[in-house]
């Protein structure tokens, strides 16, 4: 009998698993094979992302280079090299894992768990099962793909995030059906490397979980790199023929058939639930969704825990990795983090998005008195060096006592600069203080200064 079996080893899993084992607490953690150790961030995900995307935007901001003397030939793209890369860098990653479990000494088991009663669950794989008991058990299982209601994967034409890591060669062209995070990141990657790419997003905006500013600011941006986007599309049709797909795009205003070599479906996330078997261990779910209280327990079984992309909480790693944290600190009886924490959303497309805290919409819905201050990079001597002064810094600010309650930041280096406002928000600093700082002259971060005092 263990102390905790942690179900999944993605950055939930293998992050409160190895910090239960350093605690001195026997653990075990499950995942379905050594492939999926580091889950789908690691592996399909985050990391093998931001990787392609880091030498499309080389290729892109090749041509700014070369204006300013750097002599660049670039003759085409080899797929095959950036794999292999791609290939290193997550095995050097997955060594860390392993290595971290290790010093945790954390057993790990391979097989599809399920529950049996609220102690027990099976381990099932291609050679054998086995039943094992725990006092404790933390769900981590994490998330995949959100089917399309009409388009159907087959992995060949119609492609998932997952499979755009084993593309051979650079499709023609390309359907992103869906504006999200994902989607925009996707954009950029094959608008930047020379595919001729659409995005057809179904709200009236790209990113629908950010302010309404930046969903229209990146749609710009993107339509000026060349990108077609259309807001308030559907897919209503498809078929797959000789040349690529077919489909039939509808805007609400105009119907258009469009053929593309390859179509991208990227419209979201599901949890990885329904093999456990909740239901035999008394754990409730809401839409496939852990249900939990505020300390991550399942709300009608205090030994099961639930974290990452398996509960109703943003399906970010860096989410993921504190709750990690919070449970291992209940588990081990330690001081526990407060339940209330700010984090940042990021997405690394071109120009990067980034924003934290209480968005302008939240604040308006709830009356909270506010104001915006906005800053452009247009004027900003180290943008226009990085060759992209496009884009702005955006803060909200109580009124009554000038507390900063939230930024967005679109243009360079955004997912790096939000975390000035986080350290901010979190020590209550008010505009007041922001200008009475001394910035570095060159930086993008001194736009932040621009903002609080003009």
């Amino acid at each position: 009998m263990y102390d905790v079996i942690v179900i999944g080893a993605g950055p939930a899993g293998y992050e409160v698993a190895s910090l239960l084992g350093s605690g001195g607490k026997s653990v075990c953690v499950i995942e379905k094979d050594e492939k999926h150790v580091g889950g789908t961030c690691l592996n399909w995900g985050c990391i093998p992302a931001k990787n392609f995307l880091e030498s499309a935007i080389f290729v892109k901001k090749a041509k700014y280079f070369e204006s300013c003397g750097v002599d660049i030939s670039i003759n085409g793209f080899d797929m095959s090299k950036l794999k292999a890369n791609t290939c290193r860098l997550i095995c050097d990653t997955k060594t860390g894992v392993f290595n971290m479990l290790k010093k945790g000494k954390v057993e790990i088991k391979y097989g599809t768990a399920s529950f049996i009663d609220e102690n027990t669950i099976k381990v099932s794989n291609n050679k054998n099962s086995e039943e094992l008991t725990a006092t404790n058990f933390v769900i981590a299982s994490g998330s995949s793909h959100r089917e399309h209601p009409l388009l159907k994967l087959d992995g060949k034409n119609i492609i998932s995030s997952k499979e755009v890591f084993e593309l051979d060669s650079l499709p023609e062209s390309i359907l992103i059906v869906g504006g999200g995070a994902i989607g925009c990141e996707f954009a950029t990657f094959f608008n930047s490397l020379g595919t001729k790419t659409h995005i057809a997003e179904f709200t009236p905006k790209l990113l629908p979980a950010e302010d309404d500013d930046l969903g229209r600011t990146i749609k710009r941006e993107f339509e000026r790199d060349g990108i077609k986007v259309d807001v308030k599309a559907n897919i209503t049709s498809f078929e797959v023929k000789e040349n690529g797909v077919e489909v039939i795009l509808d805007t609400g205003k105009k119907q258009e058939v469009l053929t593309f070599e390859k179509i991208l479906v990227s419209i979201g996330r599901v949890p990885n639930s329904k093999a456990l078997n909740l239901e035999v261990a008394n754990i409730k779910s809401d839409r496939d969704f852990v249900e939990v209280d505020e300390n991550l327990k399942s709300i009608s079984n205090d030994k099961i825990y639930a974290i990452g992309d398996v509960i109703k909480t943003p399906a970010l790693a860096h989410v993921a990795f504190h709750e990690a944290k919070r449970v291992a600190q209940q588990i081990l009886g330690q001081e526990v983090f407060t339940q209330k924490a700010i984090f940042p959303s990021v997405t690394f497309c071109s120009p990067q998005v980034a924003s934290i805290g209480v968005s302008e919409a939240k604040l308006k819905e709830e009356g909270v008195p506010f104001k915006a201050k906005k800053v452009f990079f247009k004027p900003n001597a180290k943008a226009k060096i990085k060759g992209d002064d496009s884009g702005f810094i955006k803060i909200l600010y109580n009124t009554e006592n000038n507390k900063i309650l939230g930024a967005s930041i679109i243009g360079n280096d955004a997912t790096e600069l939000i975390h000035e406002f986080l350290v901010a928000i979190n020590s209550n600093l008010t505009m007041d203080d922001l200008s009475k700082m001394i910035f570095a002259h060159p930086t993008l971060s001194e736009s932040i200064l621009e903002a609080v005092t003009h």
